[in-house]
């Protein structure tokens, strides 16, 4: 992994490089799933700090939290437009609500950033449209918001601009998953939940970078980072992960990390890329196992359909 003060150096001149294209007619199109705490949050702060003129969107469940965020933006570049859009990506309803607003909104996105979640030891739990909330938050909303404004992100890449897709979840952890209950609604556990997720996304990576061959998608894992997403924890969980965010990066250099990867480097404009905390690429080792096979990729996004059709039912009933 580069250092990080190769990574301050690329992205600041990855900011001169965005003079001839991030314009006040133009700006440069930034959608944050999940920001309005952790990862999310200080990655759009960077996206604010190098982008001249940026276009950013903040999606979460906190208003409060949001219009804090969107204060913060426009007080690291006067020039930043920002909107905090209220969305619960549980949901698959919220998650098509929400991208039919940005597409009557946007012309183009460039970076469609997604980091929405929590953990919690909780058993299944299911939304109103039947999906287990891990599940929905950390792999079919995410994804369902992909595949809306996957037209959006191609607008970009055809005017030769930065057009990628970030999933920030647990790269690594991909396998074996349960063909006859891909929903885990009869086998449920935290390491089967953990498992499908993450699997599925990156089989999502795969599939859609071979669909659309200008556009840069990645599953990349955070490292340990200090942010709140334990809160879900119970108190003596919290207690004793405590002396451990001595270790931890903390959020600001995490967003240089994760810029980086969105958008100032060149190495990861287009193709498919599952990276650990220090880039260091997955992909090979879970390719060699037999876990992004195009058959995989195909059952398990025909199966990502079939729920997406499913929830909206329960939804609208």
């Amino acid at each position: 992994m580069p250092s990080l003060s190769a990574i301050l150096k690329r992205n600041a001149q990855s900011a001169q490089e965005l003079l001839a294209v991030s314009t006040a007619t133009n700006p440069t199109v930034g959608v944050f799933v999940g920001a309005t705490s952790g990862i999310g949050e200080h990655t759009a702060y960077a996206f604010a700090k190098y982008t001249p003129y940026p276009r950013i969107h903040i999606v979460g469940r906190n208003a409060d939290a949001g219009s804090r965020i969107v204060s913060k933006l426009q007080t690291i570049n006067p020039n930043a437009q920002a909107t905090f859009h209220r969305h619960d990506m549980t949901l698959i309803s919220e998650a098509d609500a929400l991208s039919k607003t940005l597409l009557e909104q946007e012309q183009k996105v460039n970076l469609l950033f997604l980091s929405p979640g929590f953990l919690s030891v909780e058993g299944r739990t299911e939304t109103v449209e039947g999906i287990d909330t891990k599940m929905a938050i950390n792999y079919y909303g995410r994804w369902r918001v992909v595949e809306n404004l996957l037209p959006l992100v191609e607008k970009a890449a055809e005017s030769n601009e930065n057009a990628r897709i970030v999933t920030v979840l647990a790269p690594g952890n991909e396998g074996p998953v349960n063909m006859n209950d891909l929903d885990l609604k009869n086998n449920y556990s935290l390491s089967n939940v953990n498992r499908h997720f993450t699997e599925f996304n990156s089989l999502a990576v795969v599939r859609f970078a071979q669909l659309y061959p200008k556009i840069g998608f990645l599953h990349a894992g955070p490292g340990f980072v200090n942010t709140g997403i334990a809160r879900e924890f119970p108190w003596y969980i919290r207690l004793a992960v405590q002396p451990l965010k001595l270790f931890a990066s903390s959020p600001e250099d995490s967003a240089e990390r994760f810029y980086y990867i969105s958008q100032g480097s060149p190495d990861y404009r287009t193709g498919s890329h599952i990276i650990d905390g220090s880039f260091k690429s997955l992909k090979e080792k879970a390719d060699e196992r037999g876990y992004l096979t195009p058959q995989l990729q195909e059952t398990v996004w025909k199966h990502t359909e079939d729920m997406f059709k499913e929830a909206l039912a329960k939804s609208s009933n």
